[in-house]
């Protein structure tokens, strides 16, 4: 396995090291190395020091994937088949619950669902008024990490 050639000032004497991931490597003291997708990966460093003693010391580096939440700020539920629920856009999340207050701050839907809001209230009794509404989200992402947020969506008739 070929070396390269590094200069480690504080002892005055020379060092070669080197970086290796899968099919590829580095001799700089701090790399950075981008991954192409997630999974676990082998990362070793090797390095000779000029007595020509050889070591190494491997290490496993796990990529997660992203977890992300995107929250539309209107809908309109009207039966044209066109943003008919206020469904919140995720990706790599586990757990869910959004609630939505009117303007006075009274719970009239609540779900953990990823289906989202149709537009009515008191349990789908009534249909919501063309309103401003508050949202509130809470969620778990796969990894375990909480999200919570307040906002507020456009209900348009």
């Amino acid at each position: 396995m070929p070396f390269s050639m590094y200069q480690h000032q504080h002892h005055q004497w020379r060092v070669y090291m080197q970086w290796l991931w899968r099919r590829r490597h580095s001799t700089l003291q701090n790399p950075i190395h981008t991954y192409a997708d997630t999974g676990c990966y082998q990362v070793t460093l090797w390095i000779e020091n000029k007595y020509g003693c050889v070591d190494s010391i491997p290490q496993t580096v796990c990529v997660k994937d992203i977890s992300s939440i995107y929250i539309p700020n209107a809908f309109t539920p009207n039966n044209d088949g066109k943003n008919e629920y206020f469904t919140i856009g995720q990706y790599n999340y586990c757990e869910f619950e959004m609630y939505i207050f009117d303007r006075w701050g009274n719970l009239i839907f609540e779900t953990n669902s990823m289906r989202g809001w149709d537009g009515t209230a008191n349990n789908g009794a009534e249909i919501a008024q063309e309103d401003v509404y508050v949202w509130l989200v809470k969620a778990k992402d796969c990894y375990g990490n909480k999200w919570k947020r307040v906002g507020n969506v456009t209900l348009i008739r």
